[in-house]
């Protein structure tokens, strides 16, 4: 219940916060880099803190947790943006703002990645609003999925649809609805799932109430209609269940928290065998805090032969680790680390897991660490022929200057196989807390 969040819930929120309220500017604007956009605490949006995504004509979509101008929320509930490329080389690009949320039915405060149908059609979370049981620092609302449809002509306007609000438990006690979504993925069917940190299964006791989060399905129905299912509701010690992705099978797999040994575990779900029958959960990798790593971040990738990748805190949780998992014969799998985060120059603290090139690299972002401390974008390539070791190439270095820096949210390719992320804080500087509105940046690999 968001009134009363879990412990599982209050650590997660604490981390997202204290990513916000990191002292320093920005990025440093090296040969490959590019500041594409700096909000400007307005109507336009800010603290942006997902990846974004690119349609064929190269225009990114992207959410700002706050700003838009509207609704009862501090600082704003938060917007659906579009970022156009020039029309020239070298000239601005041009944002505009496709969706503020006003915080009551519609949802407020998104902080997860977009996802678009065939049609150019956009869908995603918010973490608050809706018209759920849930209250958090004056956030009511448990959450919801929204779908914004494309206008059907240049110019005109988007138009927002809430397809589900999350109702939590009222009740605070036993099984009930999720609450605070974190992601979407659609299935072949175009059916749609995803996790949430909150809701599922909660208890209460004098100290709190706490709950451990679920897994969920959305369907579409004849008439237009989308019905709502929990699949998996998660109980402790384990729980906060986030980054949904599909095998070729049609399992679905995530991250949480806690697990056999406390630091986290990835684990799947697999589809009922017959209809109407029951998902049923496994862990295929349970974190030991060692060599291993710790508390897997949000994000998996699959590359063609079945491996996930993803990242984790590393051992003393100061560094960081990109690992694999592997597939084996009799259903289990195998850990290996890829990448220690050993030195600081290199950057440290990923807070998604990589996205994966057609070049076999792994790319991804850190919110610490190098030249300048204040985050990188990298790569790691694969080991040759021969075997060894992969290699990590720091592409860019956020420098704390008007450019952005702790890069939070991933990244993700666009048109011309650029990297595209943002950062939510530097950039412009007039944002209430003094650590700037945030950035949309480019790297060109």
């Amino acid at each position: 219940m968001r009134h009363k969040e879990s412990s599982i819930g209050t650590a997660l929120r604490s981390g997202f916060l204290a990513i916000l309220l990191l002292a320093g500017s920005t990025l440093a604007a090296g040969p490959k880099g590019q500041v594409l956009y700096r909000f400007q605490s307005g109507s336009d949006g800010n603290y942006p803190l997902a990846s974004m995504i690119a349609d064929k004509a190269g225009n990114l979509y992207g959410t700002t947790y706050f700003g838009g101008g509207s609704g009862n929320c501090t600082s704003g509930c938060g917007t659906v943006f579009q970022l156009s490329p020039p029309s020239k080389s070298g000239g601005p690009w041009t944002e505009t703002v496709i969706y503020s949320f006003q915080g009551g039915d519609d949802g407020a405060n998104p902080e997860a990645p977009l996802i678009a149908d065939k049609a150019g059609n956009l869908y995603g979370t918010t973490s608050a609003g809706g018209n759920g049981n849930c209250d958090d620092v004056n956030m009511t609302g448990c959450g919801t999925v929204f779908e914004l449809r494309r206008a059907a002509k240049p110019g005109a306007a988007w138009t927002e649809t809430v397809l589900y609000s999350f109702q939590g438990v009222p009740s605070g006690q036993g099984n009930g609805d999720a609450a605070w979504p974190n992601g979407l993925v659609f299935d072949k069917a175009g059916n749609l799932y995803g996790m949430a940190y909150d809701g599922g299964y909660c208890y209460t006791d004098e100290t709190g109430t706490y709950c451990y989060g679920a897994a969920f399905e959305l369907k579409k129905r004849s008439g237009g209609a989308w019905s709502e299912k929990v699949i998996c509701r998660f109980d402790g010690p384990n729980g906060a269940p986030a980054s949904a992705i599909f095998d070729k099978a049609g399992n679905l797999y995530g991250t949480a928290a806690w697990g056999a040994y406390g630091f986290g575990f990835v684990f799947r779900l697999e589809p009922p065998k017959r209809q109407g029958g029951a998902w049923r959960e496994d862990s295929i990798y349970n974190f030991q805090g060692e060599s291993d790593g710790a508390f897997p971040q949000f994000g998996l990738v699959f590359d063609k032969a079945g491996n996930l990748y993803g990242a984790s805190l590393g051992p003393g949780y100061g560094y960081s680790n990109i690992f694999e998992l592997s597939p084996n014969q009799g259903g289990t799998w195998s850990e290996s680390v890829l990448y220690s985060f050993t030195e600081i120059s290199n950057g440290y603290v990923p807070t998604v897991g990589p996205i994966l090139g057609k070049n076999g690299n792994l790319y991804d972002t850190t919110s610490e660490g190098g030249q300048f401390g204040k985050g990188v974008v990298f790569d790691l390539v694969p080991p040759g022929t021969q075997g060894g070791a992969w290699t990590e190439n720091v592409l860019y270095s956020f420098d704390g200057g008007s450019d952005g820096f702790a890069p939070y949210g991933g990244l993700n390719f666009g048109k011309g196989g650029a990297l595209y992320g943002t950062t939510p804080s530097g950039g412009n500087m007039t944002c209430g807390n003094g650590n700037g509105c945030g950035t949309v940046f480019t790297v060109v690999p």
